[in-house]
């Protein structure tokens, strides 16, 4: 997050571009995207005309005119440049400094768009920043110990810093773990530099090399660090959903933080002298929100924004077509209006750090979780989306009947330490949990085990119903599909030997499609067994875990990283591919009416697709397969 010069502005990098907000009224003011990955680098130009965001697998530098919210040039960068990690504007406006992945340093002409030097390499590192006027450069070096300040004009490194620990231990019976620094910030006048590292410490060094002090007090690793506009201030943010603010001076504690409900992600101060929210604290966390905070109190004065969150994991449509669920990575769920696309309700009853598993009901009036309480970093990292964690509490399950806020108690709270994959039955009445050699299933009215059944391999990870729900499926990439018969209790005889990454019944419940590494294999289902029907080759690789067949059964659904692609299941040629997502796609979803698909990615994006409109302009394309 960056604030512009005059803080009237609050410019905040996410999975799908750069939201702009009015700071006064807090109302989003632009949406700027043509993105095609996770943006974490920002920058504004000292007149607080010109925004520079780049990122995470973004093949460019977008740099917008803010008098007119709207794209001013594109900066295009070669392959290998494809991530950047920091931007910064010359004191005049002129030059463009841009970080990449690899340590690579370019200068750009802000006016043409040409480089200007060619590119100094720095080393590479786990975490970097650039100073103001992009004149330094700090690199963490990735044996999470030494910090290097390097000349970013000359490529010359000026000093190493050395003080963070290289591993620490939770407590005393915890083995050492290696302890990388997260975050880094300059003072703006360039002549302070503010780390923080797993090892709990936030160390201030003066840029001449000489060490200014060490902060203790967090409990959780810091992830994120940021410096008031006169230099006088440090705040740090940890995976303990902690903030704290420092007196640089004296190295004082002046105020602890307490109100976010995950990891802290970003932290900025608005400069001095602006309207309303003057040098106010602003963090944002991966509980989704924004808050302002004063920074001289450390009271919390507005959650300035909600919906930041990332990584949608189930996605359902209520029975009534007006209504959507989406679940979270931190076991929220959300209700949305389809009319309105707006949000109605928020469940946070089942809220955990982080959810191992997050299930919906097909009609979304229940959900299912499992998730991790305690010390969770969820961060931006130059290389992704990412998370990591220190010793934590594994959870109980829990299901919930989200539409009355009320958890349903039973035996499957018995099974969580052993649980592996949960789903609903088609009829939402039976939860079934797959443990590791087993399936168990549970009627959720009366509390009642359905069914126990005993499978031969503890590899396939993975369990769906077909949608007449007499039938269970176990699949998953580390071994061979196994189809139960719910009714019987017995098991379809071995019908394929390779590992499936993900299954799909077809609507009538007669066809299954198995996604393999390089193609999909469909298969009727009879009452001698199964027996392969045709397969479609995909010579690109790039199947993953979500596959579905259309309403009508036409049609089959994978996912491709952040691409949809569409299959003719008679003739196995490639549709089209459906793209818009900018990370991984988690879940695809029909409605009940099946004319509305919808998509949920780890981008923290629900995508809804007319379908009808979709179908009406597919033909098969023989040179897409």
């Amino acid at each position: 997050m960056r604030f512009s010069p005059d803080g009237t502005r609050l410019a905040v990098g996410t999975d799908v571009g750069v939201w702009v907000y009015d700071v006064p009224d807090g109302k989003e003011t632009a949406l700027f995207t043509e993105h095609t990955g996770q943006v974490n680098a920002l920058a504004f130009s000292t007149d607080g005309k010109i925004l520079a965001s780049g990122g995470f697998a973004n093949p460019v530098i977008q740099l917008w005119d803010l008098t007119t919210d709207s794209k001013l040039t594109t900066l295009k960068l070669a392959e290998r440049h494809d991530s950047i990690t920091a931007l910064a504007f010359s004191e005049d406006n002129t030059i463009l400094i841009s970080l990449d992945k690899f340590g690579d340093i370019i200068y750009w002409d802000v006016e043409t768009g040409s480089k200007l030097l060619d590119p100094r390499n720095v080393d590479t590192y786990e975490v970097a920043a650039l100073s103001q006027n992009g004149s330094m450069a700090a690199i963490g070096d990735k044996n999470g110990t030494q910090i290097h300040l390097w000349n970013t004009t000359t490529g010359k490194r000026r000093v190493t810093l050395n003080g963070h620990t290289n591993f620490f231990k939770e407590g005393p019976d915890e083995d050492e773990k290696e302890a990388d620094i997260q975050a880094m910030a300059f003072t703006p006048d360039g002549k302070t530099l503010v780390s923080g590292s797993e090892d709990k410490t936030v160390q201030l060094w003066k840029t001449n090399g000489a060490k200014r002090a060490t902060l203790r007090g967090h409990q959780g690793w810091i992830t994120t660090v940021a410096f008031s506009s006169d230099g006088k201030i440090v705040a740090s943010g940890d995976s303990n959903k902690i903030i704290k603010v420092w007196d640089v001076d004296t190295g004082r504690e002046r105020a602890t933080l307490r109100g976010h409900k995950n990891t802290i992600n970003a932290l900025t101060f608005a400069p001095e002298g602006t309207p309303l929210y003057s040098k106010c604290l602003a963090s944002g966390s991966a509980d989704g929100t924004i808050r302002f905070w004063d920074s001289e109190t450390g009271q919390e004065l507005i959650t300035f924004t909600v919906g930041h969150t990332e990584w949608v994991k189930a996605v359902a449509f209520f029975v009534d077509g007006t209504t959507l669920a989406s679940a979270a990575f931190n076991s929220t769920v959300e209700i949305w209006s389809l009319m309105t696309k707006r949000e109605l309700i928020t469940f946070t009853a089942g809220q955990s750090d982080l959810a191992e598993l997050a299930v919906l009901s097909p009609d979304g009036k229940f959900f299912v979780t499992r998730g991790y309480n305690g010390p969770i970093a969820i961060a931006f990292k130059p290389y992704g989306w990412g998370a990591r964690s220190s010793p934590k509490r594994r959870g109980s399950m829990q299901l919930w009947k989200i539409t009355t806020n009320e958890q349903l108690l039973g035996p499957w709270q018995n099974v969580a330490d052993t649980t592996i994959s949960l789903t609903f039955s088609p009829d939402n009445n039976i939860l079934a949990n797959r443990g590791p050699k087993n399936i168990q299933a549970w009627d959720m009215k009366t509390s009642t085990e359905l069914f126990h059944l005993n499978t031969r391999n503890s590899f396939p990870r993975k369990l769906t119903f077909s949608p007449d729900g007499t039938l269970l499926c176990v699949y998953g990439i580390h071994g061979i599909p196994e189809v139960w018969d719910v009714d019987a209790r017995r098991e379809f005889p071995t019908f394929t030997d390779e590992s499936a990454w993900s299954l799909a019944f077809s609507p009538d419940s007669v066809s299954i499609a198995l996604g393999h590494r390089d193609s999909i294999t469909l298969w009727d289902v009879t009452t001698m067994g199964m027996q392969k029907h045709s397969v479609i080759p995909d010579n690109r690789r790039a199947f993953r875990d979500i596959l579905t067949f259309s309403p009508d059964g036409n049609t089959v659904l994978s996912s491709s990283r952040c691409h949809i692609k569409l299959w003719d299941v008679d003739t196995g040629k490639r549709l089209s591919t459906l793209t818009g997502h900018t990370e991984p796609i988690e879940t695809l979803v029909f409605s009940h009416d099946g004319k509305i698909l919808a998509s949920g990615s780890e981008d923290g994006t629900v995508l809804l697709w007319d379908w009808d409109k979709i179908i009406a302009k597919q033909t098969p394309n023989n040179n897409e397969n």
